[in-house]
């Protein structure tokens, strides 16, 4: 079991990212109270600083503080957006308890860097999007998050075949703005899932290509493609997003998923990141 929400679990919500809207951020609490659990807000959550949700120091003292504090079981963001890759190198990576950190979207590489030390990062919905989060998606996060089974998350193999290994990955564009820098995602032997919102096609491409050059598919045991929301062709396009996808993947040699539910869109199923998984029989197989 990662996080037994009935056991009335003190979770530290934080907004390390952008400022979020009130009214969906109330909808995600009150999903967790109604589950049991304690809501335990970061000091002055409602800061802003521009687009973000207050200054680098404020967003930096409240993460640590939340990752950190020994009265915390577990760390839920409130949003993604933009805003965690300002902070990376200065958190204190070496002083964290493994405890359960749950987000996606800006929250990738965070979870990752997590991960690779031992902590339950879950990439699963935000605080903020949980009320315009399916309720298929829902009970597999709670299923997820009490050690219970999970069902197998269906796809469409655009390229067939069988994979197996730790599990990685997230928002396509974070992976890529990672790339070259400390933090840049290591997948070798992964299952690598990808997923975007209102990125159009021009630019997936890049980010592909970004991903190609910097190395970041070398070694992959598969790819999972989750949701590419608001980043589909042109209606009269000769063409589509799946072309773009078979292009840069087709050359790798290992068995690619498509339209997996996972991303930026009601259908959200959560994965602990770097727990085992496996694509077999058009569907992606998460380990508990």
């Amino acid at each position: 079991m990662i996080l037994d929400l009935a056991a009335g679990p003190r979770i530290a919500v934080v907004a390390p990212c952008h400022a979020f809207n009130e009214d969906r951020y109330q909808a995600g609490v009150r999903w967790l109270r109604e589950r049991g659990a304690e809501v335990v807000e970061a000091e002055d959550l409602r800061a802003r600083h521009r687009y973000f949700a207050g200054s680098d120091e404020h967003r930096l003292k409240t993460l640590v503080h939340a990752l950190t504090a020994p009265d915390i079981d577990a760390v839920w963001a409130a949003r993604g957006g933009s805003g965690i890759t300002r902070l990376l190198r200065r958190i204190p990576w070496t002083s964290l308890p493994p405890r359960p950190v749950l987000g996606f979207s800006d929250l990738t590489p965070l979870l990752d860097q997590l991960a690779l030390r031992g902590a339950a990062a879950i990439h699963g919905p935000v605080l903020h999007s949980i009320g315009q989060t399916s309720a298929d998606s829902l009970s597999h996060l709670e299923a997820l998050l009490r050690g219970g089974a999970l069902d197998p998350l269906p796809g469409h193999p655009l390229i067939p075949g069988r994979a197996e290994g730790p599990i990685v990955g997230g928002n396509l564009c974070l992976i890529a703005s990672t790339c070259g820098t400390p933090y840049q995602l290591d997948a070798s032997g992964a299952i690598l899932v990808l997923e975007e919102v209102g990125e159009p096609p021009y630019k997936v491409d890049r980010l592909f290509q970004q991903l190609t050059d910097a190395g970041v598919f070398r070694g992959v045991a598969g790819v999972a493609l989750g949701s590419f929301t608001g980043c589909g062709a042109p209606a009269d396009a000769p063409w589509s997003l799946h072309e773009i996808f078979e292009e840069h993947l087709g050359g790798l040699n290992v068995p690619v998923l498509d339209e997996v539910p996972i991303g930026h869109g009601p259908d959200n199923h959560a994965f602990v990141v770097r727990h085992q998984a496996a694509i077999r029989d058009g569907a992606l197989h998460l380990a508990r």
